[in-house]
């Protein structure tokens, strides 16, 4: 895992808004990744805007984003693994930060108040 990599805030509204410094020389100098990125940046999103969806439409949006994001599919070249290892990232790293911050929000009320 990169330094780089550990200053990203799971606490924001989005953790990937703006590319951590190494990313964003790396976009800099392959325009492809810039595409890379938000991709990236936009299954984050997903996965947060919908981890407490109570519709269908937001659960499904939900499963979809977790799938990508938890899947090893080291075969497909828009793989989150993938992805993650042609930016600079580590995909861990990152599935591990959303786990917590999704168990944050969903911990029912009393079970925070006592943590």
């Amino acid at each position: 895992m990169s330094e780089d990599t550990r200053m990203m805030d799971f606490g924001a509204p989005s953790p990937l808004a703006v590319p951590p410094p190494e990313v964003a020389e790396r976009i800099r100098k392959q325009p492809e990744c810039h595409l890379l990125w938000a991709v990236l940046e936009n299954s984050v999103e997903e996965y947060m805007r919908h981890a407490t969806a109570t519709g269908r439409r937001g659960k499904r949006l939900f499963r979809e984003a977790e799938e990508w994001i938890m899947q090893d599919d080291l075969t497909w070249l828009c793989s989150f693994v993938n992805i993650c290892h042609v930016l600079g990232l580590n995909p861990d790293y990152l599935r591990t930060g959303l786990r917590r911050w999704r168990e944050a929000r969903t911990l029912p009320t009393p079970l925070k108040e006592a943590a």
